[in-house]
């Protein structure tokens, strides 16, 4: 193969779609460059427990102190900005919310969308609502927020503040002793997740460090929750930090098997599809030479946001690369993170 085909043969499976939208194959080389190689998670040391006393009694949020969250989240908004425009500012950002591209962290996201028609779907597809049902499952515990932070925060008017996040294992138990929210059973998390896909809202797989201090969780209990949002476009903290970070940040942000795709020969080049401030939160979208709708599949995460706004039909979500069998499975091939907030 001479250097020019190599090339197209790159370009090629890169993209994993035609010009009409068809998706050409399952492209599990492209799904493998997703798994970036991270260390194994090791909870820190618990030493002489004063970090830990800290954070269970004096640095933690809890409902009295719910005002201050919404401010600290118009803080990290604020301030994200400096993200892509790089310096000491940005360093120190980035460290502090524990979004920086380096080895050490894992903060990760898993988007899982609920509220769009997805195509391809089959009796043998197992769809991101139904994985996120089945690992509701078998957590050893849930816990509901009783609000969104996010739409609290942005006082949203476009989608309802009570379809709060579910956190599972330990986390879950926090939320609960701090008043943030309540245990709830199987049935009802799976009855909020239908909840949120009623309302258009997108689901996340999220684990991130920073919550230690928010929520209030001991070192050794670090490998031991799971956050489920249920996300609006106008709101959402990760999709805004999202924006603002860097490409080696955003790999941090990984779909679950299906991507936006465009039928191009639909595409007016209206621009529908990116406009408001809520474009597409990782950039994955530029239009061509023609004018016409382009998806850079490496980038997109699936989030359906693109095509809640296009009124021409001509974005779908569709499989573009395999699903992984769990939700731990998303976790420790693709960020080295070994869960455990599951019954065996």
């Amino acid at each position: 193969m001479n250097k020019t085909e190599l090339k197209e043969n790159t370009v090629m499976q890169a993209s994993n779609i035609d010009e009409q939208g068809n998706v050409l194959y399952l492209d599990r080389e492209r799904l493998d460059r997703k798994e970036v190689g991270f260390p194994p998670f090791e909870n820190k040391r618990n030493g002489l427990g004063i970090y830990n006393f800290l954070k269970e009694h004096v640095i933690y949020m809890s409902d009295k102190r719910w005002p201050f969250a919404l401010k600290l989240y118009k803080m990290f908004i604020k301030f994200s900005v400096w993200m892509k425009q790089g310096g000491l500012k940005a360093k120190i950002y980035k460290k502090g919310i524990m979004l920086s591209p380096d080895m050490e962290a894992h903060t990760s996201t898993v988007v899982m969308p609920l509220h769009v028609d997805i195509t391809d779907k089959s009796e043998k597809v197992v769809v991101p609502m139904d994985m996120i049902k089945a690992s509701l499952k078998n957590a050893t515990f849930i816990g509901g927020m009783d609000s969104c932070l996010c739409r609290e925060a942005n006082d949203c008017k476009d989608f309802p503040h009570d379809v709060g996040c579910l956190f599972l294992g330990e986390a879950g138990r926090v939320i609960v002793k701090h008043n943030l929210g309540k245990e709830i059973t199987y049935e009802e998390a799976c009855a909020r997740v239908d909840k949120a896909a009623s309302y258009g809202l997108m689901g996340q797989a999220v684990w991130v460090e920073v919550e230690q201090l928010l929520w209030g969780i001991r070192n050794d209990q670090m490998d031991k929750f799971l956050e489920i949002c249920f996300c609006c476009p106008c709101c959402c903290i990760a999709m805004r930090l999202a924006r603002n970070a860097t490409s080696k940040e955003r790999h941090r942000f990984h779909p679950s098997g299906w991507t936006a795709v465009p039928d191009r020969t639909k595409c007016i080049g209206c621009k529908a599809c990116v406009s408001g401030v809520n474009g597409c939160p990782v950039e994955a979208i530029t239009f061509g030479e023609d004018g016409k709708v382009v998806i850079d599949q490496e980038l997109c995460v699936g989030c359906g946001i693109c095509k809640n706004k296009c009124n021409m039909d001509v974005i779908k979500l569709k499989q573009t690369m395999p699903m992984r069998e769990d939700l731990h499975e998303y976790f420790m091939k693709d960020y080295n993170l070994d869960l455990k907030i599951w019954e065996e």
